[in-house]
């Protein structure tokens, strides 16, 4: 007994102690990364710019790396503009070639690039910290003069990650550079770029990432304080105030990116080609006049003069032909300029996150993990256990979630929630393997919610069992009783109950024979899929073939109907159900069935909340079979309607007439209809000259001979006078089109016509 009392309260501690583990993962940044969706964005400021050797660069200059003295009239240029600091994301470790300028005279391009580098004050060149490659002493004191973090006090640092090798940009651009920061940035485990050194050690000095030399300077270059935590920097000019800034830092000493919610091409961003452009259009009047580009080259200088006066301008490639890609949250494929890009304006605006020691997370795990074998104890039933321990689960995710948003702390929910996850699971199965009461009850309860054929996916792919789904090719089905409506008006509610019971278990019946699955019901309607969850390449044809069947059950069931409602009540038979069958047959009412049906791409999953999931469907072509289950009410059809995207699947196996071509309600493209009729092989000859008639009667009222097609309508309504549909093309040709006259809305006919388009809009749904 007092084993069985204390096993649950060891769960805890063993499950945090495993979930532990995952600190090895990846798991907790992921997690963070969706934590991060419910910051605000990161505002991208005026004054830092993305300046992009692009496509569109490399298309108009040369193709990359672009030569050297191409960046020595760019740096020119820019600081003629106004700019604050030029920052290269390029390093130039190695000498250039020589190149031949347009009069054919050889030239250095490194040469025209140093003197460039000489005249400019705000140019900031990078390196590559290592662990490999050494340099010489002379190029050492170079980097350790122009790139080593200044005004700054250590206090009690022992995070700060250090490198015993550098790749330096070449020592003659070096010792011109106003400074230099290290573009060292590696991605996680899982290849996303989340976090950066904002400082490392190199030869027993400090050293900034890329960006962090000119952010310093614009901020008035304030003393650095470091320690293990975080970052400061100390009486930094902060719009006008001279203030403290404190850089949170994670618990690996590194700085957190916290990237704005958009693409890179939505930074504020100019392509290096524009820049050029001025220093190119310069030389055209020099040698061609002023006329044929003044005017091009004034707009263009005012346009790049009012972006980059007092501007960080990151240089950085973006081409395609180009291999300086990551990811991110937001970016597949991630221009990884945007990470210093990123880095400045996080700075600049005092927008940081950081995040809580790791045993914080595993405090909070432990308490909550206690916390739920302690409700566990408590609640005597296996449902009110499931309930609590989901809502526990919900609970500890939503608290650190509004610590998040309340503090950008991050404390990690990877421990807390799988650690939950666990104890909870384990709990409810030493309560399963204990009482044999609430075994039943479970097993009962999950049955009733998922069909067999979806969770025997589930058990073979368990990736399948997933919010979002995954888009399939497949078909949709939308049935509603006509006028069911006037039947509850006739009916109990145990009667109108019972009544749909029958109805939807014989419908539900033949649509799962044909491999559908059904996604829900709606009073008297069903909603069904063919081709999902197990994808069938014939999912149209057995679509149409279960509502071809359903139609003929119906006919069966409306005679069963009166043939039970004429004689005594049959012992098993439900009195309700009885009931319900004498009071139709006695106000004349016969169930009719109307069926739409749409193929095409829909999204099919497991959709719903975290802890509430139903499998269904989505999508505008789902949207669209509901549409024409109720198009068959303006057409008076036999009870099935189909899309032309439906009807090209069919082939010649089901036998189909061609109606209107429509624009359904909430749908702008027009789509033709099409109404199954019958299998192929129980056809007649009889029924096949019937409907090559009413192709003839069709083509004739698209080619507008209107009389024509009129006479034809006339001939198939004599021939069969259950034709409701060949019926309203009488009525039709005659109330508008014979006359000369299209529909209109004010007719009050259900349709208006479009003759450019040459289609009807249904004016209800």
């Amino acid at each position: 007994m007092i084993k069985r009392k204390v096993i649950p309260f060891l769960v805890p501690i063993l499950s945090v102690g495993i979930s532990s583990l995952l600190f090895l993962t990846t798991l907790d940044a992921k997690l963070s990364d969706l934590f991060q969706r419910v910051l605000p964005s990161t505002q991208i400021r005026d004054d830092v710019i993305m300046v992009g050797i692009d496509d569109y660069t490399i298309e108009n200059i040369a193709s990359f790396p672009l030569p050297r003295n191409i960046y020595a009239d760019c740096i020119s240029v820019m600081e003629e503009l106004g700019a604050d600091s030029i920052v290269f994301d390029l390093t130039f470790s190695d000498k250039a070639p020589a190149s031949v300028d347009d009069n054919f005279q050889p030239f250095w391009p490194d040469d025209v690039l140093e003197s460039s580098l000489q005249k400019s004050k705000i140019t900031y060149l990078s390196y590559i910290l290592d662990n490999k490659t050494d340099v010489d002493e002379e190029t050492k004191k170079i980097l350790r003069e122009t790139a080593s973090v200044k005004n700054l006090e250590v206090a009690g640092d022992t995070v700060t990650q250090e490198y015993t090798g550098v790749t330096p940009t070449l020592p003659d651009f070096l010792q011109y550079a106003a400074g230099a920061g290290s573009v060292s940035t590696d991605p996680d485990n899982d290849n996303f770029y989340r976090r950066v050194n904002a400082l490392a050690k190199y030869n027993g000095e400090y050293y900034g990432h890329l960006s962090i030399p000119a952010v310093l300077k614009k901020l008035g270059n304030p003393k650095i304080i470091v320690e293990n935590r975080k970052i400061t920097l100390e009486n930094a000019k902060i719009g006008g105030a001279i203030k403290n800034l404190v850089i949170p830092r994670g618990n690996d000493g590194k700085f957190i990116l916290k990237y704005p919610k958009m693409q890179f091409n939505d930074y504020n961003y100019i392509s290096l080609y524009d820049i050029y452009r001025i220093a190119q259009l310069r030389v055209y009047m020099q040698e061609d006049g002023e006329e044929a580009y003044i005017d091009e080259y004034t707009k263009l200088y005012n346009e790049l003069k009012s972006k980059l006066a007092s501007a960080i301008c990151i240089i950085g490639t973006c081409a395609s032909s180009t291999s300086d890609y990551g990811v991110n949250q937001y970016e597949a494929q991630y221009p990884l300029p945007g990470v210093h890009y990123t880095v400045a304006n996080q700075i600049l605006n005092g927008d940081f996150v950081g995040e809580a020691p790791r045993w914080v997370s595993v405090l909070y795990a432990l308490v909550f993990a206690l916390f739920i074998v302690f409700i566990s104890n408590l609640i005597k039933s296996t449902f009110g256990k499931i309930g609590a321990g989901f809502l526990t689960i919900c609970v500890s995710s939503a608290i650190l979630l509004l610590i998040y948003r309340g503090t950008k702390i991050y404390v990690g929910e990877a421990v807390p929630l799988i650690s939950a996850l666990i104890t909870y699971i384990t709990t409810v199965v030493i309560g399963f393997l204990t009482a044999s009461k609430d075994k039943k009850f479970i097993t009962n309860a999950f049955s009733q919610c998922l069909s067999k054929d979806v969770v025997n996916q589930i058990v073979a792919n368990p990736d399948s069992f997933k919010l979002g789904g995954e888009n399939r090719e497949m078909t949709a089905i939308f049935t509603d009783i006509q006028k069911f409506s006037s039947f509850s008006e006739l009916l109990t509610a145990s009667e109108l109950v019972a009544l749909l019971n029958y109805y939807l278990t014989e419908m539900s019946d033949i649509i799962m024979e044909e491999g559908g699955t059904i996604d829900k019901y709606e009073g008297d309607a069903i909603i069904a899929l063919v081709g999902a969850p197990l994808k069938m390449e014939d999912h149209a044809r057995r679509a149409v073939k279960a509502a071809l069947k359903m139609k003929q059950s119906e006919k069966l069931m409306n005679a069963k109907i009166k043939e039970i409602a004429s004689q005594p009540k049959p012992p098993e038979m439900d009195e309700n159900l009885y009931s319900a069958f004498k009071i139709m047959v006695e106000n004349g009412k016969e169930i009719f069935t109307r069926i739409g049906i749409n193929s095409g791409e829909m999204i099919a999953g497991y959709m719903g909340s975290e802890n509430k999931k139903n499998y269904t469907m989505m999508g505008n072509n789902v949207n669209l079979a509901s549409r024409l289950e109720g198009v068959n009410k303006q057409y008076s059809t036999f009870g099935i309607l189909v899309s032309e995207a439906t009807y090209r699947q069919l082939g010649e196996e089901i036998l189909c007439r061609r109606l209107d071509k429509v624009q359904v309600v909430n749908v702008n493209t027009p789509l033709t209809l099409y109404e199954p009729l019958v299998l192929k092989k129980d056809s007649n000859e009889k029924l096949l000259k019937y409907l090559a008639l009413w192709e003839e009667a069709m083509k004739n009222f698209d080619h507008e001979d209107y009389a024509a097609s009129l006479e034809k309508f006339k001939s198939l309504s004599f021939e069969n006078p259950h034709d409701k549909v060949a019926a309203y093309y009488v009525k039709l040709l005659e109330l508008f089109f014979v006359k000369g006259q299209f529909p209109k809305e004010e007719d009050d006919f259900g349709v208006v016509y479009n003759h450019a388009l040459k289609c009807f809009r249904l004016l209800s749904k």
